[in-house]
């Protein structure tokens, strides 16, 4: 896999933070209810199971999702107007239900969070094999893109399709792993990772297992290395509502998710404030903590809600300029700017970034005088 720049290449991306130049950005058109598997019980709002056993493979409420899907379209001008490329998927129909030899779905979910589905590394596009069966089919949407780039150059590198069948379920609590998922088959979201040119960070969590991130620490090859950070959430799912690099030596935080770790002792470390989000608003996946899954456009340039006050406050007072933008309605569903692009062009090659220790230096033989 290629870690170094290229000139008008057509997939081209190493960090979280260098100037960017294209971008897609997903939708959430024809989207329905996600079907009920126990394994999200450690991660969905209180109220969540319910509604998923109930409304699974049905839309969700119209106006809420026309709203959102509104606010989308206006991020997408947003980009345009900041000098960005932006691309979005097909449309599908996500309330069909499909079926392997092993288990049935309702129907699918949405095409709105590329970051969960595909990672780019350097020219090469990963696809993710994901844990929820639901979202079996959702790359699709995103297929004559991965096509069009690989004919323009790029790389295109799916993941082994998982089987999901219960095997890879810790049911009940029943095992004694902190985890939903057990080690069947590798799995993983993409937004479990986050690139910091030559090396990527990676959490576990109850979608992404330790087999799916040694999958994808041989897959990068030597180039780039690939290590597991510890997280104090016990409901983890995608580290980018717990670390967001916005610029080099720089990174947003979650203030109680956040561990420290020897590979950013050199940098400047931001807490987000508390979130924004009025106490009523309808939250299907996730915590109002999406607050700070924003999207740096470049090291100097951070695209944030516009209801974070306390967010652009604090970004502005660490040297950001931020762009606001309407995105409340997008939180609902699970998400928000990082959630929702997968960054295909940054200008820049690899770099590194993060510390890591000196290596050991080979014990040198001293030359002695023969006697006479």
């Amino acid at each position: 896999m290629s870690t170094k720049s290229a000139i008008n290449a057509a997939v081209n991306s190493h960090t979280e933070w260098d100037p960017l130049e294209e971008v897609v950005v997903g939708t959430l058109a024809n989207g329905v209810f996600p079907t009920w598997q126990e394994s999200m019980t450690e991660t969905m709002p209180t109220g969540s199971r319910e509604i998923f056993q109930k409304s699974g493979g049905n839309p969700f409420p119209q106006e809420h999702l026309k709203r959102a899907e509104e606010e989308l379209d206006r991020f997408a001008e947003t980009l345009r107007s900041e000098g960005v490329k932006v691309v979005r998927p097909d449309p599908l129909d996500h309330q069909t239900p499909f079926s392997t030899p092993a288990w049935k779905s309702d129907g699918g979910l949405y095409a709105a969070m590329p970051r969960d589905l595909l990672m780019v590394v350097g020219d090469t596009i990963i696809e993710s094999p994901m844990s929820w069966r639901c979202r079996y089919h959702e790359v699709d949407a995103y297929r004559s893109l991965i096509k069009a780039y690989f004919l323009q150059g790029a790389r295109w590198c799916p993941a082994p399709k998982p089987q999901l069948t219960d095997n890879l379920w810790n049911a009940n609590g029943e095992s004694n792993s902190e985890w939903a998922i057990t080690e069947f088959e590798p799995v993983f979201d993409a937004a479990d990772f986050m690139r910091f040119g030559q090396d990527i960070v990676a959490q576990r969590s109850h979608v992404t297992n330790a087999f799916g991130i040694e999958w994808l620490r041989r897959s990068v090859g030597p180039d780039v290395t690939v290590t597991e950070i510890d997280v104090n959430d016990p409901h983890a799912m995608h580290i980018d509502a717990t670390i967001a690099p916005l610029a080099p030596g720089k990174m947003l935080v979650h203030p109680e998710r956040f561990k420290m770790n020897p590979l950013f002792v050199e940098w400047d470390i931001i807490e987000a404030p508390r979130p924004m989000l009025p106490t009523h608003w309808p939250m299907y996946f996730c915590s109002p903590w999406v607050s700070m899954n924003v999207l740096s456009l470049n090291p100097e340039t951070v695209v944030v809600e516009s209801h974070e006050k306390s967010l652009i406050e604090t970004l502005t007072k660490n040297g950001f300029r931020c762009v606001p933008v309407d995105f409340q309605h997008v939180y609902s569903f699970g998400g928000s700017f990082h959630c929702t692009t997968l960054d295909v062009v940054r200008s820049g090659g690899s770099g590194k970034y993060l510390w890591s220790p000196p290596a050991p230096r080979k014990p040198t033989r001293r030359k002695t005088a023969l006697a006479d």
